[in-house]
This record gives structure tokens, C-alpha cells and sequence, in this order.
């Protein structure tokens, strides 16, 4: 990065200028190639690393996923799940039985009513 501003400082001073045109050195050309293929071989190898990095990452966690701790980890948490999905469950009967109490109490405190006109 600093090659590359290096070289448009370079660009910018190192013109020549002819004519009210602004163009470039040799040296100045010459200069900014090598510094952008610099550049691009340093985000080359950026990317390389980074994918490397990308690819130990998804090794290591398939590592743990296969050890005992990950398996016991996945057992745990489907454990987990289950008593979730049963205390959903129970909570769920418990209100449908708090609603039919309430409705039974509906009904017989109607038939009162009727009863009494």
C-alpha cells in the first residue's frame, strides 16, 4: 500500500508537460506497473491466506463435531430440545385444561341465568 501511494506521488510529480498536456515519464509508466503488480500479488497472497485460514477453520470444527465432547455436546443439546418440547407440551394441556374449566363455568353459570328468567 504505501508502494502504491509511493507511485502515485511519483505519477504526480515525474509528468511532463507539453502543450497544457499532463502526461506521464517513462520512468513514471515504468514505476506504476511495477507497483500495481505488487499490489496484485500482495492481494493474491491475501487471499490465498485468507482461504487457507477459511479451510482450517472448517477442519477444526469438523474435529469437534467428530470428538466425544461434540458428540456428547450434540446428545446434550437434542436432550436439551426434547424437555423444551415436553415443557411446551405440558404447558400447552395445562391451559387447554385452565380453558375447558373456564368453559364448563361458562355453561353452568348460563343455565343459572336461564333457569332464573
Amino acid at each position: 500500500m504505501k508502494k502504491l501511494i509511493l507511485g502515485l506521488a511519483l505519477v504526480a510529480t515525474a509528468c511532463q508537460v507539453d502543450h497544457g498536456k499532463v502526461e506521464p515519464t517513462a520512468e513514471t509508466r515504468t514505476t506504476t506497473t511495477e507497483v500495481s503488480q505488487q499490489t496484485k500479488k500482495a492481494l493474491d497472497g491475501a487471499k490465498q491466506a485468507a482461504q487457507q485460514v477459511g479451510e482450517s477453520v472448517k477442519a477444526g470444527a469438523e474435529e469437534i463435531r467428530d470428538s466425544e465432547a461434540g458428540q456428547r455436546v450434540a446428545e446434550g443439546a437434542k436432550e436439551a430440545a426434547q424437555g423444551v418440547k415436553q415443557g411446551a407440551g405440558e404447558a400447552a394441556e395445562a391451559a387447554g385444561e385452565a380453558i375447558a374449566n373456564k368453559g364448563r363455568d361458562v355453561q353452568a353459570d348460563a343455565k343459572k341465568k336461564k333457569n332464573v328468567q
